[in-house]
């Protein structure tokens, strides 16, 4: 999930009327995430909302299991939303984030509004929203801000976090605005004005705080890309020098990577911490494919992936990912879950059945086949309606492969469910997207 570029939705060719849709799925399901698609259909048909993110700016998760509350928690505030919404007349707004505050950010389409709010004070923040004519003058000043800066820094991207409100913003602008002289040459390719400074996956991304001085930022600025990360290099080749062999002849890992906010010694730490969970037999039952260490979260992804905390202790880590399936397990459901595939292609309804490639287990994928046969066996009559033609069966408990099915760019073609959708359920679900009898679509 990218925190600060939110992707937005490329949806074309829906027909369904909002009500229809919403209250098909709504009345007697259990299911959450599917839930939650609807209602973001409501959004982008009734509302024009192009982007809804279920809390895009958390970083303390815990574990894997922990993130099913916060999914249940964003339904809550998309509907309490939606709501607020149909009874404000003029809110104008574009990229949703539910969250745990209210906040106008990168301009004035963007907004956080927290997942617990009352109607009321849902609706009076979205009526609070500020006039044309100061809209203009605001973002009047902020371009005049960064045509200044422009003239001072010779680097191309800058922009701001849509994790901090518009007026932090403009004072990160303004605070950078005045810097008495940067590095004809500089390495970094962008400038991200957010929280904090804190490093990025891409090390040539510079982030300033908002808060930070203009000596501060200048500070910064000079600093040199490629001595800082050949530094951290040095010390990650130590670290698989120590490490990387045992890795990979106990779990088979090859890729073991550190978060870049970690700092050198967190990340032996959480080097060292694997070290001695792997002499576990367990472990080394279990296939692994990509492993990072982070600050916050212990997340099982899939079969292979995990984020593992950095400090969290070698038992605990033994502990916590006997939940993995084993080799065995996973080989056996993989190929049950590609023999499931083939029965399912060419069917009538006309809509080719996939599993999500990231942060989907084989025994999901698996069950979300038989569900689906299950379905087509019993619908023989069904017909999905154009444009839609693929079917994606997403792990609907993590955070992160919930953001990207809200808001992807293949939903003009794509629809998406949960994997763990009852074949009851999916019967309803699909329903929605049915083509009308007669030849009609719908």
């Amino acid at each position: 999930m990218n925190l600060f570029k939110w992707t937005l939705t490329v949806l074309a060719g829906f027909l369904l009327a909002s009500a229809p849709v919403r209250m098909g799925i709504a009345e007697g399901a259990d299911n959450t995430f599917n839930q939650l698609l609807m209602e973001k259909l409501t959004l982008e048909q009734v509302h024009g909302v192009k982007s809804l993110e279920c809390f895009p700016f958390i970083e303390k998760i815990g574990f894997t299991e922990d993130q099913i509350p916060l999914i249940e928690n964003c339904l809550v505030g998309t509907r309490t939303l939606i709501k607020a919404l149909t009874k404000v007349q003029k809110a104008d707004i574009r990229k949703i984030g539910i969250s745990d505050r209210f906040l106008r950010t990168g301009g004035f389409q963007s907004i956080l509004v927290p997942w617990d709010a009352s109607l009321d004070k849902m609706m009076q923040f979205l009526e609070q929203r500020p006039g044309d004519g100061e809209q203009k003058t605001f973002l009047e000043k902020i371009h005049a801000l960064k045509r200044t800066i422009a003239k001072k820094i010779a680097i191309s991207e800058f922009y701001c976090s849509l994790q901090i409100s518009n007026e932090q913003c403009h004072d990160g602008y303004k605070n950078l605005a005045k810097i008495k002289s940067a590095p004809e040459k500089m390495k970094w390719r962008e400038i991200l004005i957010t929280k904090s400074h804190v490093s990025q996956k891409d090390p040539y991304i510079l982030t300033l705080g908002f808060g930070n001085s203009p000596e501060e930022m200048e500070s910064l600025l000079q600093l040199d890309v490629d001595k800082i990360w050949s530094v951290r290099k040095k010390g990650y080749e130590e670290i698989q020098t120590k490490y990387g062999q045992a890795f990979k002849e106990r779990l088979q890992l090859e890729n073991f990577f550190c978060a870049p906010d970690l700092s050198l010694k967190e990340c032996r730490q959480g080097a060292l911490n694997l070290f001695q969970a792997s002499e576990n037999e367990a472990l080394q039952e279990k296939f692994w494919g990509m492993l990072n260490v982070v600050r916050f979260n212990t997340l099982i992804e899939d079969d292979f992936n995990v984020s593992l905390r950095y400090d969290l202790p070698a038992s605990e880590i033994v502990q916590y990912f006997s939940k993995k399936p084993s080799r065995k397990e996973a080989t056996k459901n993989t190929i049950m879950a590609e023999k499931q595939e083939g029965r399912s292609k060419n069917n009538h309804a006309g809509l080719r059945g996939v599993c999500d490639l990231d942060g989907l287990g084989s025994a999901l994928c698996a069950k979300a086949f038989d569900n689906f046969i299950a379905f087509l066996k019993k619908n023989r009559d069904y017909r999905v309606a154009p444009p839609w033609a693929n079917l994606m069966f997403v792990d609907g408990r993590q955070l992160a492969r919930v953001n990207f099915a809200l808001n992807s760019s293949s939903r003009d073609n794509y629809l998406y469910v949960d994997a763990d959708t009852s074949s009851g359920e999916l019967e309803t679900y699909l329903g929605i997207f049915e083509r009308q009898k007669g030849g009609e679509e719908g």
